[in-house]
């Protein structure tokens, strides 16, 4: 274990956190042009996108698959970051530095 113990409510305040955090922060909302549905989506890097899907989307879509999400969504994804509507992180593996203990310090 590293680190200092912390109590169970900071541990799952922290947790809640990261969970948000990974769930809901950088999505934002795009529609499909083919049938209207409306997802949240996020690049993380040019080769992962971060896609939640709403309910009304997945019955709108007659493309939707629970393996392949949808093609035609997937060309909107790529349309809004070729137009710069979407953007791509400029350094997806970049850690920020405040609160880091490096080893020795």
């Amino acid at each position: 274990m590293t680190g200092p113990l912390r109590r169970p409510e900071e541990l799952a305040a922290g947790t809640a956190a990261d969970r948000r955090a990974q769930l809901e922060d950088g999505l934002v909302e795009l529609d499909c042009a083919h049938c209207g549905g409306l997802v949240r989506v996020k690049k993380n890097s040019l080769a992962h996108t971060s896609i939640q899907w709403t309910a009304d989307a997945v019955r709108r879509c007659s493309a939707f698959s629970v393996r392949d999400g949808c093609p035609r969504l997937r060309a909107g994804i790529d349309a809004a970051v070729a137009d710069g509507w979407l953007e791509i992180p400029e350094d997806p593996l970049a850690v920020p530095s405040a609160g880091l203990v490096l080893p020795g310090g």
